[in-house]
């Protein structure tokens, strides 16, 4: 085989197999990637954001006034009226009597201040300016009661305090949205925690009279900042993705509506024709032409096909794919379906190429099953690609921890540049491969959920259950589906099928 080959051949395979694990490696950065990736804010969502901010925080505020006005009214009342009690206190833990001073001061100043500063968001948000910026306002409530104003206004008195961990979760728990906001503000106050106080001198981890870089406090306040922010970030991350998951279905809804429609518009305009046509009321009967009556059976099976999709994929979902395995050869299988869309292969002037062989094992498969995702995935290729592109086929044995490998192989653009598959292994890897338009890393990672339809499915038939329904039937026969594919490089889709055993 190797022998075989032209010297450009072997070069572009050496190539392929020299950046085998590079192009392995980012693909799998980028999957990781796109893990955590937000789904697209929509119009809806933003709105629905900044409505469900203001009025959380509205709330908010009108909880830490009441709390705060209550704890000041204590704290007060004790600063003023039991300072014998506070000088006591400062006695016997630091041996100063003086501190009790410093105390009370840091008391009025940071509860005093705390009260003006909420008041004065609570008025902000009265205005027009604080309805515009809800952002704002919510970094100063959260610096008011996430302890940065406290450890701002107590640094003047000499005192250190701690950020406010049980404040981050009741705020996260209150208001979870915006996590980028939450990160901010916890930002500041442990960085004045950690870096302002050891750097002013008020307190560091060698002197910590205070005893506020215990081990127990920093491990707490390092993993009540990660734990909220991570709440708050999946709570946003899982309600963007429903209202993802409602615009989808405004657009799905919008599709059905209108593919269901359409043919039944058209059956209604030639019957009202045929009707025009009839000059006498009197008869009984009507000459329909072939023509007519093509059109009419075309709009019907249209709307068959459509119904019959959403009756299989609702199928699919609730009792799974029902199989009749047995063993198939897999070539004249693939004649058929490549038979039966030769017509549009004609049309459109695909550049065919056949690489599934005679000498390929026999799979144990359901073949009605495994018709339609031949049949699913070339049409796939033939409607969402220009004319004049190159379509190969190819199938091969493989081993499915090898698999990550065999697939950082393949070469795109171009159908020509497909490497040999191997011809060792448990499974057969079959391909369907075109140097079309190619799919952005945004569809791939959905492209095989239920009525996901392209950019230009507006212009096109169907209610994007093909892939679905693709992988629901490889999946059911226990094997893998995907696709490797990039912009204007062409679309590689793959699955994998068991081997039959044969007995010896």
């Amino acid at each position: 085989m190797w022998r075989s080959l032209s010297s450009n051949q072997r070069q572009r395979f050496i190539q392929a197999v020299s950046a085998q694990p590079r192009q392995w490696l980012s693909q799998q950065i980028q999957q990781w990637i796109a893990r955590f990736k937000f789904p697209p804010e929509s119009t809806d969502y933003l709105a629905w954001r900044h409505q469900f901010l203001q009025k959380r925080l509205r709330l908010g505020l009108w909880l830490a006034l009441l709390w705060h006005s209550t704890v000041s009214t204590i704290s007060l009342y004790r600063a003023f009226f039991e300072f014998e009690t506070l000088q006591a206190a400062a006695l016997e833990r630091f041996g100063d009597i003086a501190i009790a001073d410093q105390w009370r001061g840091g008391y009025i100043a940071y509860y005093g201040g705390i009260i003006l500063l909420l008041l004065a968001c609570v008025a902000a948000q009265q205005m027009a300016w604080g309805r515009r910026h809800p952002q704002i306002l919510f970094l100063l409530f959260t610096c008011s009661l996430g302890g940065l104003f406290a450890q701002v206004a107590l640094s003047f008195f000499g005192i250190p305090d701690t950020p406010s961990t049980l404040v981050f979760l009741a705020i996260a728990v209150l208001i979870p949205v915006h996590w980028r906001l939450h990160f901010t503000y916890q930002v500041l106050a442990v960085a004045y925690y950690f870096v302002v106080y050891p750097l002013t001198g008020i307190a560091t981890l060698k002197n910590d009279s205070y005893g506020i870089y215990a081990t127990e406090i920093i491990v707490e306040v390092i993993f009540v900042c990660l734990i909220s922010v991570l709440s708050v970030y999946l709570y946003e991350r899982l309600k963007r993705s429903e209202f993802e998951v409602n615009r989808r279905l405004q657009t799905f809804l919008r599709s059905v509506s209108h593919d269901l429609k359409t043919p039944v518009l058209g059956i209604s305009v030639v019957l009202q024709s045929l009707l025009r046509e009839d000059k006498s009321e009197s008869s009984e009967e009507i000459i329909v032409r072939r023509s007519m009556l093509k059109q009419l059976l075309n709009g019907s099976n249209r709307q068959l096909a459509l119904i019959q999709s959403l009756l299989e994929a609702h199928t699919t979902e609730v009792q799974g794919v029902t199989l009749h395995r047995e063993p198939i050869e897999l070539k004249p299988l693939v004649k058929t379906v490549l038979s039966d869309l030769h017509h549009e292969f004609s049309k459109k002037r695909v550049q065919l190429t056949n690489r599934i062989t005679d000498g390929l094992p026999l799979v144990y498969a359901d073949s009605n099953q495994l018709w339609r995702v031949f049949s699913n995935l070339i049409g796939n290729s033939l409607k969402h690609n220009p004319h004049d592109i190159q379509l190969t086929l190819d199938g091969g044995l493989v081993d499915p921890e090898q698999l990550p490998g065999v697939l950082a192989r393949w070469q795109l653009p171009g159908a020509s540049s497909i490497q040999q598959l191997p011809t060792q292994g448990s499974m057969l890897l079959c391909v369907v491969q075109d140097n079309g338009k190619g799919i952005s890393l945004d569809q791939v990672q959905r492209l095989f959920e239920p009525y996901t339809r392209g950019p230009q499915a507006r212009y096109m038939p169907g209610l994007g259950l093909g892939l679905y329904l693709c992988k629901q039937i490889i999946t059911a026969h226990g094997g893998d589906i995907g696709v490797v594919s990039n912009l204007s490089e062409g679309v590689a889709f793959w699955f994998t099928l068991p081997i039959a055993q044969t007995r010896g």
